[in-house]
């Protein structure tokens, strides 16, 4: 072999080396996501790869912190109305074209628009006129956003909000590429059509398959992403999800990465693999308020006194998880809640407290009160059969349906339910209560209270952290007495993540953008 040839052979073995070392990430989620547009997702299945696809004005950093993303910086008006933001220079979608904040504009109006349907518009309940365009009585160009240039946008709000930046780290406050939408219309967010802003670009999808992301080049970061390509793998099943980790098919199973009460035995197998850790997470159940006999507030109270969260966190998930009692999460910093009715007295007095109240609205052992509990996910049916169990010792009959998350959503948001096993994440303790709000769809269970609608406008517009803590404790016991909504437990996050990750760390919101993470050679 001549030298000449033998570097040749040398050149081309290298060459097909690296091309091989494309850097590929393989991410499980629970459940097929139903929308990749940042307007319409909300999903537990959708918030990791619509951060992977897309960035807003600000974005979370490697701890799960807040950071300036595509606004370098901001501005607050005294009275906290007005906030102006600055954008980075430079910045562009992922198809070349300029990024203005005109793409705000229009992304924040089409969010609340109600054609939109966007599962979060209450998010930005906020801004001027949000509420009133999201009811219909008022026109989209009404809304409290303008941008003056290409690189500024100005905000105006209903009420003042101090922690803005927060509540729009979520999609619904992400820009939205107008050029692809007025080309495509709600077909935008398809392969080869969607544009995005983030550190990757949609390049594939397959239904209940996988969806295979590629390195965005026009990415303002773009220097500092690590993996070359991203495939998220659904499945509508936890132990399926966890036997293909087992296999190697994927290297981080994203919460809920496991059943809660297999935790000890994943540890014995795959030791430091297994990655549990407390985030604000709320589990509950909702009552169907339009129906009967979830109107009356008594039966919704004896359906209340009758679980006991804590034996559910301590007995059936066994992973960490707390009961809850309240609205907020206790993790929430700032914020310090009312006292509960629920978890008072012993098991017995609270049972004894059940019947009568239900014998009161009619119902005993010869007539018992009967419906249906649905649920979405299959780690979630011991938790609704202790909960069912629990019910049958107030004469209670319950029927579990578990159903496809798809079918679920769909029957709950057009109010065809009796009660459901519901959670929520959120790391402002008005985002919470926003979940009971009137108008806003996320009120999925048709709670409707003045007393409370007022105590909670009346936080919102409380510029002292105080007094604004205090108003919301107010709305937050108004709820907890009409228990529209019955606390379970606040959850864990329940991850696997396989050792050649680099990167992965805890974070309160539990948030792991795959930008920055890599992979050990």
């Amino acid at each position: 072999m001549t030298l000449v040839r033998a570097l040749g052979v040398l050149w081309l073995s290298l060459a097909a080396t690296a091309a091989s070392a494309e850097s590929v990430l393989y991410r499980g989620i629970f459940g097929e996501p139903q929308s990749l547009s940042p307007n319409r997702s909300g999903l537990a299945s959708e918030i990791a790869i619509v951060h992977d696809l897309f960035v807003g004005l600000a974005e979370y950093d490697i701890d799960g912190r807040v950071a300036p993303g595509l606004a370098e910086s901001w501005q607050v008006s005294a009275d906290g109305l007005t906030w102006t933001f600055k954008l980075r220079p430079g910045l562009k979608w992922s198809d070349g074209q300029p990024l203005t904040a005109d793409d705000f504009v229009f992304g924040f109006r089409r969010a609340v628009t109600p054609a939109t349907a966007a599962a979060l518009a209450d998010r930005l309940f906020m801004l001027r006129n949000a509420k009133a365009i999201a009811s219909g009585t008022a026109k989209p160009a009404e809304l409290g956003v303008a941008a003056p240039s290409p690189r500024e946008l100005v905000l105006q709000l209903e009420y003042p909000a101090p922690r803005l930046p927060n509540l729009l780290l979520g999609g619904i406050g992400f820009p939205t590429p107008q050029h692809a939408v007025k080309r495509w219309g709600d077909a935008w967010t398809r392969p080869g059509r969607m544009v995005s802003n983030g550190a990757y670009m949609l390049a594939e999808r397959r239904t209940g398959e996988s969806i295979r992301l590629v390195r965005n080049p026009h990415f303002h970061a773009a220097d500092q992403v690590r993996i070359d390509t991203v495939i998220y793998r659904p499945s509508d099943s936890v132990d399926a999800q966890v036997n293909l980790f087992r296999t190697g098919a994927i290297h981080i199973n994203r919460n809920p990465g496991f059943p809660p009460n297999r935790k000890a035995l994943l540890e014995k197998e795959l030791g430091k693999a297994v990655r549990v850790s407390p985030y604000p997470m709320f589990i509950f159940l909702r009552f169907n308020l339009r129906r009967d006999p979830f109107k009356d507030a008594a039966v919704r109270r004896a359906l209340a006194l009758a679980i006991e969260p804590d034996k559910i966190a301590r007995r059936v998930l066994r992973s960490g998880e707390q009961p809850a009692y309240h609205l907020v999460p206790p993790m929430i910093s700032g914020y310090a809640p009312p006292s509960s009715p629920f978890g008072q007295g012993t098991a017995a007095s609270r049972l004894a407290t059940a019947r009568q109240l239900l014998a009161k609205a009619g119902y005993d052992n010869r007539r018992p009160l009967r419906f249906t509990l649905r649920y979405a996910s299959g780690w979630a049916r011991e938790t609704c059969v202790a909960i069912a169990a629990m019910w049958s010792q107030v004469g209670v009959r319950v029927e579990l349906l578990n159903s496809e998350a798809k079918s679920l959503i769909a029957d709950v948001r057009r109010g065809d339910f009796d009660v459901y096993y519901d959670g929520a994440l959120f790391d402002e303790p008005e985002a919470f209560l926003d979940l009971l709000q009137a108008e806003g769809p996320s009120n999925t269970g048709g709670y409707r209270s003045s007393r409370y609608e007022a105590a909670l406008l009346a936080a919102k517009r409380e510029p002292d952290a105080e007094r604004r803590n205090a108003l919301l404790r107010a709305a937050e016991a108004i709820a907890l007495a009409d228990v529209p909504i019955m606390p379970l437990v606040y959850s864990v996050s329940r991850t696997l993540v396989a050792p050649k990750v680099r990167g992965w760390r805890p974070n309160p919101m539990d948030m792991q953008l795959s930008r920055y993470l890599s992979l050990e050679p």
